[in-house]
């Protein structure tokens, strides 16, 4: 700590307490908590709202007296304080309360907020009444309280009477149903709210059951809202899951379908559901027998013996929803000589009296806590606060102390031993409280940021006073950590009314530069310059200032969220740091700005790259740079989803709101923009990493591309027979491959189909190996990136597994493999079957040459001795008959056809066989015919006359040949 320091002078468990956000968290008529309420009340303005609404300034005062002035007639004296949530309409019916002189004549009934179900405000009415009726009404309720214990008997107690209500009431119109078609909508509705699913689905959490049943059993909890509309059934309050019901019949299946299809019936459902809410929930929670226009007509009678008024304070109305049309009804009765006189004073959330209500509103005053900001003196504002700062300093023991002893509320500063150092740095109140850790200028901005419009007490405890001292008593023991950004978070999450140029330095200078953004944003008089007041403050925090030109500029104007009057409007980047979006014009000049500069700076660097650049896309080889990649959070004019990778972002943060207001300034003309023009170097360090990611994703990619474009080539240029010895050779046959004489035409049908394939690998090869200057000639600039690729590639034959599926923006190799698959199979079918003819006439292992040497001396033989049936035999024998190499090939394709045919093997058939594999199936066959005259006899005899032993006529062949080439030597 250093010697400069002030440490926290305020208990934040005191402060939690006093600055409740809500009047009834404190008890009434606890002593604690009413000397807390003493020492915190701060008068505030009033206004009496006229007839036709014209309002008239009144004080805290003059409420008083009116409330409290002599009855000259009957009438009831009816006065509501309005108010929309967070006014502190509570808060001053409960100061009316404390206020109002004790009267011996008046019987007061005082309806907190804290913890009042619908059977304690009833409780409180009639408390210290002794008439029949109350102790009637006693054990009413208590019967009532009996069946309902837990929070889900309550919501089912309630839906049952609803359900009894909607189905047996004969009441005749419901806004505007009535007739048949309320009988008709009456009978729907019972029929879905007596379906135990159907109350399942009413009774889900958060829902309108759920809270009314909540409130009207235990009452309003302290802190929390509780407006109108939580408490009414919607139209979207009756839209249930389908699925809940697979389980019910179908008749109630079909019922919620409907409901949920129709709008209109969900609106007719609701407005009869919501009409009986009320009344079911009185039923429920007071029991059914319960009257309380009764209730408060025998109240009044008790009343008028004992000469005394009925004097009612009420914190809210609605929490007397279920009762407070009844007790509307009940407080509009003029006084008799059988009932006493009423005052009332009604806390009532603006629009809460309807046309329900016009009676009940018509026959009061109202008085309006809805006032502007500007009409709330600046000193009552800090005064405000400061009596918060003390409490939270003095704390409730000897606040207590002083009230019991009718002593005033005590001011802890004039003890204090750092008092001479603190107020002179951070200022006090009218009262003489101190402000610290504020000043007078943080309690003016932040209580401006909590009530922009109009004066919000509620918010102004919660963000003001509430959440920065807890802050402030974590962070005052280590120098230099308080006020952090988690300081007025709530209000000015991004303390906008320090410029984003200017938050973006102190970052980069300052070794506590969140402190010193919230000190120029909240204390300095007139942010972000830090004034003389400033700089003592800055010290005691352990701040050191940085020195900002904005310090010595008396012409800069401030700017403040929201921008205080006379102060400048915030530029459209610092909203857009602030969470705004940023507007589809702005951010499309950004994404422009940047791609021209990255453009630019692939243009001039030392890449070698094709770079085409149009108005909204840059084409770098096969990668395309779109204003998609410029990614700006919160901002229009996108267009489709970001890409995964090659992309520059901006978040929503100080540094990168310097280079958009960078940009944006220079597509204006300004050629330095914030900061003195350190963003553009900032700007062009981002897009050189950008640039660089860019260059390799292209080669990259080029390498991945022409890997696939060269086996495709290739693959396709197996059909050329010569070798490649070298890459240039390798290269050139994949380039022009030479088809040979006679090339298998189905070879040639396959190589026209998929010449699509190669016509994309001959690009590909060209735009990532070829860069073209000018209208000069076409040069080979980078193929040393693929030289190794080049002999490997010339050598396929097929495509193998981890490349047949390859795809890119440039090349996409899926479905060539499996046309050279099936190319393959339909070439090989006709050769698998002729050679499957031809073994049907010879053996498997037979020597086919030996064979046909035989065949050829028996021919021979035969021809001489005119032994050949036919007389062309020879001759026709001799032109069928195969050489050494035919009948080799014959073998190679019978062990090819054993398996089915790869797609590699296509290129096995560049010349067809199937001529030649013609020819000799029909050689054996004119074999066999040949051999016919020759069957055995045996076999004949057998019976069997259409066939012989091939192996036993081997033999006899031979042995017939033998004997015929010893006849012609003989």
């Amino acid at each position: 700590m250093t010697a400069t320091s002030i440490p926290p002078c305020w208990s934040n468990a005191e402060i939690q307490v006093a600055a409740q956000v809500d009047a009834g968290g404190l008890e009434f008529g606890d002593p604690s908590a009413d000397a807390v309420f003493s020492a915190v009340h701060q008068t505030v303005p009033l206004a009496r709202v006229a007839k036709g609404g014209a309002r008239e300034p009144v004080t805290e005062a003059e409420v008083l007296a009116d409330l409290c002035q002599p009855l000259v007639s009957n009438e009831p004296l009816i006065r509501f304080i309005t108010g929309i949530a967070g006014r502190g309409k509570s808060h001053f019916v409960r100061w009316l309360r404390v206020n109002t002189p004790p009267r011996n004549d008046w019987h007061i009934v005082y309806i907190e907020k804290r913890n009042t179900s619908l059977r304690r405000i009833i409780e409180q009415v009639i408390d210290g009444i002794d008439a029949p009726s109350a102790a009637s009404l006693r054990a009413s309720l208590a019967r009532a309280a009996s069946r309902v214990t837990t929070a889900k008997e309550a919501m089912l107690a309630l839906l049952n009477h609803l359900h009894r209500l909607v189905e047996f009431d004969d009441t005749p119109i419901i806004q505007n149903l009535s007739g048949s078609d309320l009988t008709e909508m009456r009978g729907r509705v019972a029929r879905l709210v007596g379906d135990y699913t159907f109350k399942q689905q009413l009774s889900r959490p958060g829902g309108p059951i759920e809270r009314i049943a909540k409130l009207a059993k235990d009452g309003h909890e302290p802190g929390r809202d509780v407006s109108a509309e939580d408490l009414h059934l919607t139209e979207a309050d009756l839209k249930v899951d389908p699925e809940e019901f697979l389980d019910a019949g179908e008749d109630i299946q079909l019922r919620v379908r409907e409901l949920n299809m129709n709008r209109s019936y969900r609106a007719a459902a609701a407005t009869i559901l919501d009409y009986y809410l009320p009344r079911a929930a009185a039923d429920v929670f007071t029991g059914s027998s319960t009257d309380l226009l009764q209730v408060f007509e025998d109240v009044r009678g008790e009343l008028v013996r004992r000469n005394q008024q009925l004097v009612l304070f009420v914190e809210d109305l609605v929490l007397l929803h279920g009762i407070d049309a009844q007790l509307a009804q009940a407080l509009t009765i003029p006084a008799r000589p059988d009932l006493c006189r009423i005052r009332a004073v009604i806390a009532v959330t603006t629009g809460y009296l309807d046309d329900r209500y016009a009676t009940f509103a018509e026959r009061g005053v109202h008085y309006t806590m809805d006032v502007d900001l500007a009409a709330v003196d600046v000193g009552d504002l800090r005064s405000f606060v400061g009596r918060y700062l003390n409490a939270g300093r003095v704390g409730r023991e000897k606040l207590t102390a002083a009230a019991s002893t009718g002593m005033p509320t005590p001011n802890k500063c004039p003890d204090c031993v750092y008092r001479d150092r603190c107020h002179p740095v951070f200022g006090v109140t009218r009262e003489g409280h101190g402000l610290f850790p504020f000043n007078a200028a943080a309690v003016d901005h932040l209580v401006a940021l909590a009530s922009p419009r109009s004066f919000d007490p509620r918010n102004i405890l919660r963000t003001v006073i509430r959440e920065p001292l807890a802050i402030a008593e974590a962070e005052l023991s280590t120098p230099g950590r308080f006020p952090s950004a988690r300081f007025g978070a709530s209000l000015a999450p991004t303390r906008m009314s320090v410029p984003v140029e200017l938050r973006d330095t102190i970052a980069r200078q300052s070794t506590s530069a969140q402190a010193e953004i919230s000190l120029r944003a909240f204390y300095a008089t007139n942010p972000p310059a830090a004034d003389d007041g400033l700089l003592p403050i800055a010290e005691v925090f352990g701040v050191a200032l940085t020195e900002l030109a904005a310090d010595g500029d008396s012409d800069m104007q401030p700017v403040a969220e929201p921008a205080p009057k006379g102060s400048a409007p915030a530029s459209e980047i610092d909203r857009w740091v602030a969470g705004s979006r940023l507007a589809v014009k702005t951010a499309q000049k950004i994404r422009r700005w940047i791609l021209d500069a990255l453009a630019a700076r692939l243009l001039t660097g030392p890449h070698g790259l094709s770079i085409k650049r149009s108005a909204s896309i840059i084409l770098i080889g096969q990668v395309t740079i779109r204003p998609a990649n410029v990614v700006i959070e919160n901002a229009a004019g996108g267009g489709s989803a970001p890409p995964d990778d090659l992309t520059i972002e901006f978040r929503n943060n100080d540094r990168d709101g310097v280079l958009l207001k960078g940009i944006v300034a220079a597509v204006s003309g300004d050629p330095v923009g914030p900061n003195g023009g350190r963003w553009f170097f900032e700007m062009q360090h981002r897009l050189a990493r950008l640039e660089a990611e860019v260059v390799k994703a292209v080669k990259h990619d080029a390498k991945a591309d022409v890997t696939a474009a060269l086996a495709v080539l290739g693959v396709l240029s197996s059909v050329d027979g010569r070798r490649a010895d070298s890459p240039a050779s390798a290269l050139a046959i994949m380039i022009r491959p030479k088809r040979p004489a006679g090339l298998n035409p189905k070879i040639l049908g396959f190589l026209s189909a998929v010449e699509p394939y190669r016509t994309k690998a001959l690009t590909v090869v060209r735009d990532s190996l070829t860069q073209r200057k000018g209208t000069g000639a076409a040069s080979i600039f980078d193929a040393g990136a693929v030289l190794e690729l080049l002999l490997p590639s010339v050598r396929k034959a097929d495509l193998g597994a981890d490349i047949r599926d390859y795809a890119s923006e440039r090349i996409t190799l899926a479905g060539l493999h499996d046309k050279q698959a099936k190319a393959a199979q339909d070439m090989w079918a006709p050769v698998r079957d002729l050679v499957r003819k031809i073994n049907g006439y010879v053996a498997e292992d037979e020597d086919l040459t030996a064979t046909a040497k035989i065949m050829d001396d028996f021919v021979t033989q035969a021809h001489r001795a005119s032994a050949l049936t036919r007389h062309d035999g020879k001759e026709v024998y001799d032109r069928l008959r195969p050489d050494g190499e035919r009948l080799s090939t014959l073998r190679a394709l019978t062990r090819a056809v054993q398996s089915p045919p790869t797609p590699s093997a296509l290129w096995e058939l560049t010349s067809d066989p199937s001529p030649m594999l013609t020819d000799m199936l029909q050689y054996w066959q004119l074999c066999d015919r040949l051999l016919q005259s020759l069957r055995d006899p045996a076999d004949r005899a057998g019976g069997a006359t259409n066939t012989y032993n091939r192996a036993r006529l081997q033999t006899a062949l031979r042995d017939l040949a033998n004997t015929l080439e010893g006849l012609a030597k003989r």
